[in-house]
């Protein structure tokens, strides 16, 4: 099937490590693969070492409106240029609101497909004004992507008229973090038990819940455990809490930063256990979580919590156990459950090395390009 030419619009994007910015790049590389044209939009000081252009664009990757005036009037004067098919993927949160302040200075009639990584639900609904135009955005879509059933039921409740533009394609591991790997179950040479947590280091990605959960442990167990959390620094505020409440544990707690996709590699292979333990906030939900799905290539068993789309990528009971974020009691029961029992992480982690393999980014931009 022949598809229009696609131009991808981000905010976010390589070397910026997120969740979002892996997405497009994924995306836009399997779709290149495939020999659909595509092109990415980038902030300038983003990654151009890919096979297919990526533009940088003169804005910086945030919501503020400078950033949604450049994206736009840009993109404006690129459109009453061309005289080809285009879809405009509008693939993050920072071009969507764009979209939604300033989409009716473009042409009506373009393509536009939208993916929703989760937050946009609830940080876009809030003001009345944005809400309607959110609304509309959707409306006028040719499709919506969402990432995990989560997503799906709440745009269904926010935006019924658009059900059937709304399309359920679950994301898939960074391959910049797979970089081939084996994919088999790697048993760490150490009397130490690993658990390594992954993602900014932020309130609503749950680490203090996971270090309360650790104080909850008997100490016996705490003295063999080295708890790694790598991931960058967004709020100091919050890593001096986590630091407080690290000190009162006799695990041995380390902070990495942000560091490279290699480094990453090897924490992964280093470690026992996964654990990210995301809480619900007002301003934003977990979407679905690629990491889970990068834990499980790796062959490790996942502690984590029913927060949004963490569901989609954690089958409790299969490739890890999950808790609601609420139950520090029962967060600390599944950790012990892990600690304790070798044979049940074996389980998990074969299992999710198989659960892993499902998913692909080939998949992904044939579902998302190339399928009505």
């Amino acid at each position: 099937m022949k598809t229009n030419r696609i131009i991808l619009l981000t905010h976010e994007y390589p070397p910026e490590k997120g969740g979002a910015g892996t997405y497009c790049k994924e995306i836009a590389e399997s779709a290149h693969q495939q020999k659909i044209n595509i092109e990415v939009w980038a902030p300038c000081g983003s990654e151009n070492n890919s096979t297919f252009n990526v533009k940088e664009m003169e804005w910086k990757g945030s919501q503020s409106w400078l950033s949604s005036v450049l994206l736009i009037l840009n993109l404006r004067s690129f459109l009453f240029k061309k005289t080809e098919a285009l879809t405009v993927h509008i693939a993050e949160p920072g071009a969507c609101r764009a979209f939604i302040r300033l989409g009716w200075l473009l042409p009506k009639n373009i393509q536009k497909i939208i993916t929703l990584h989760g937050s946009e639900l609830i940080s876009f609904t809030r003001n009345p004004l944005e809400r309607i135009l959110f609304r509309k955005l959707l409306n006028s879509s040719t499709k919506i992507h969402v990432l995990s059933k989560f997503n799906q039921d709440q745009c269904i409740k926010f935006c019924k008229q658009s059900i059937d533009k709304i399309r359920l394609i679950p994301g898939a591991p960074s391959s910049m973090v797979l970089n081939n790997q084996s994919r088999q179950i790697i048993c760490p040479d150490t009397k130490i038990l690993q658990i390594l947590c992954v993602g900014r280091i932020h309130p609503r990605k749950g680490q203090l819940q996971l270090l309360q959960a650790l104080q909850l442990i008997p100490r016996a167990l705490q003295n063999n455990i080295r708890v790694v959390f790598a991931g960058p620094i967004n709020k100091t505020s919050y890593q001096k809490k986590l630091k407080g409440v690290a000190l009162s544990t006799r695990a041995e707690i380390i902070f990495t930063g942000e560091i490279s996709d290699k480094d990453l590699r090897g924490l992964y292979q280093k470690s026992t256990i996964f654990a990210l333990t995301p809480i619900l906030t007002k301003k934003s939900v977990e979407g679905f979580g690629f990491v889970f799905l990068e834990a499980s290539a790796f062959g490790l068993p996942i502690i984590a919590t029913k927060v949004g789309g963490v569901e989609d990528a954690v089958r409790h009971g299969e490739t890890g156990l999950l808790s609601n974020p609420s139950d520090a009691e029962k967060l600390k029961n599944n950790i012990v459950t892990l600690i304790e029992n070798p044979s049940l992480r074996k389980k998990f982690g074969t299992h999710g090395i198989t659960w892993a393999k499902r998913h692909t980014w080939e998949t992904v931009a044939h579902k998302l390009y190339r399928v009505n």
